[in-house]
């Protein structure tokens, strides 16, 4: 059985085209993928991360008070 090559480039093709459609609809979906995992670690999320000052992380967090309601309190 031998493949023809122009049906494997376009399955390459439309694989990248899909990838390239899904990030641009949900860009943040590559945070969710690089995070995976991390909720259930025992880092405090209180704390700011490497590189961000408190006053920047207290205004992200503020952003989002279902995740960091023990946090703004």
């Amino acid at each position: 059985m031998k493949f023809n090559k122009k049906i494997i480039l376009y399955v390459f093709l439309g694989i990248l085209i899909l990838g390239l459609l899904i990030f641009t609809f949900f860009p943040n979906m590559t945070y969710a993928i690089r995070d995976f995992g991390k909720s259930g670690s025992n880092e405090d999320i209180c704390q700011p991360p490497a590189g961000t000052t408190l006053e920047e992380w207290q205004t992200h967090m503020s952003h989002h008070p279902n995740i960091y309601a023990g946090c703004l309190s």
